[in-house]
């Protein structure tokens, strides 16, 4: 019995992988065919996430299947496992930068102006990603557990004080990541829920800038329809992330507190396979919200002109005859 949970288990983790991978080439090609007509900040931060997914679920099929090929030595593959265990944290690192993104465009839209630029998300992405990297890659220096009496180990098996301050200092850095991610996140809802509440205070139909002006409405503050779409896409994507990260976080003291409880060894296998769930459905999240976000927009749109179309006056007069039309002032570089 024990041996069939394990093989399903394997075979469940290959299926994630497997759908995880196709739907990151999709989600690329998609990017690819769209960059034109999107926020070139969102497409870069995009396809980051994409490509570091796809690396780490090719990289984790591969030690799955090779195996079975090849022989190759059992400390070797431990190194691999451990290379690719950077991609996770990359991964995580992305979902960091994105949500700051959205808050900085939203609260401080004159920072995000001056400062926040692709080149700038790029760099700031690359450098969290090789300090993400460089904690990884520790053990192979001697801080942190992941070799020991020819088999693999997890750093949250450690025995030895400064394989355990590795282990800590592992859970300090992914849990950080997790509560600045919903910090941020909450934050960019807040920011949305305060410009709606302003926008419900003036009328939905056509009015004149002057009256704009009197009702205090900032606009330049009022997000475009894409970025709220990319808003929404960034809370599934973060929601996600801390959803499957947090077990994983969370099996290392109990780990260590534990290391002979059943509870925490079954535990610690959900978490492994929460973090492949992590990995399968990223790209599908933002793939099928992008279609939704679309055709919900083409609709709305479609509503709003017919709606538009059929406002006269009394004396069936066009009401854009006599009001001048808002124009609501978003900065492009937003």
């Amino acid at each position: 019995m024990m041996m069939d949970v394990g093989a399903l288990r394997q075979w469940l983790i290959a299926t994630a992988f497997v759908l995880g991978s196709c739907g990151n080439v999709f989600a690329l090609w998609i990017l690819y065919k769209s960059a034109k007509t999107r926020n070139a900040k969102h497409v870069l931060m995009l396809r980051c996430l994409a490509v570091n997914d796809l690396v780490a679920q090719l990289g984790m099929l591969t030690l799955m299947v090779l195996p079975k090929m090849v022989s190759i030595p059992i400390y070797w593959m431990c190194v691999l496992f451990v290379m690719l265990r950077a991609f996770g944290l990359g991964s995580g690192c992305v979902a960091l930068v994105m949500a700051i993104e959205r808050w900085l465009a939203l609260t401080r839209p004159f920072v995000y102006q001056q400062y926040v630029t692709k080149v700038f998300l790029g760099r700031t992405i690359f450098l969290l990603w090789v300090f993400a990297a460089l904690l990884t890659y520790t053990p192979f220096f001697g801080f942190g557990l992941f070799y020991e009496n020819g088999k693999c180990c997890r750093y949250r098996q450690a025995t030895e004080v400064l394989d355990i301050v590795y282990a800590y200092l592992f859970l300090l850095f992914g849990t950080t990541l997790c509560f600045c991610i919903a910090y941020f996140n909450s934050q960019v809802f807040v920011a949305l829920s305060r410009i709606g509440r302003k926008q419900e205070k003036v009328l939905i139909r056509r009015v004149s800038r002057a009256i704009i002006t009197q009702n205090g409405v900032n606009h330049k503050n009022i997000p475009t329809t894409e970025e709220l779409a990319f808003a929404k896409l960034m809370a599934f994507i973060c929601i996600v992330f801390v959803a499957c990260w947090m077990p994983q976080m969370i099996s290392i003291p109990l780990t260590q507190f534990f290391p002979t409880s059943k509870f925490c060894a079954i535990f610690s296998r959900i978490a492994d396979v929460l973090m492949c769930v992590y990995f399968m459905l990223d790209p599908y999240i933002y793939v099928l919200h992008q279609h939704v976000e679309k055709t919900r927009f083409r609709i709305g749109f479609t509503r709003q002109r017919s709606s538009e179309n059929a406002t006269t006056t009394p004396n069936n007069t066009p009401t854009t005859d006599l009001l001048e039309k808002p124009r609501f002032d978003v900065p492009e570089t937003v």
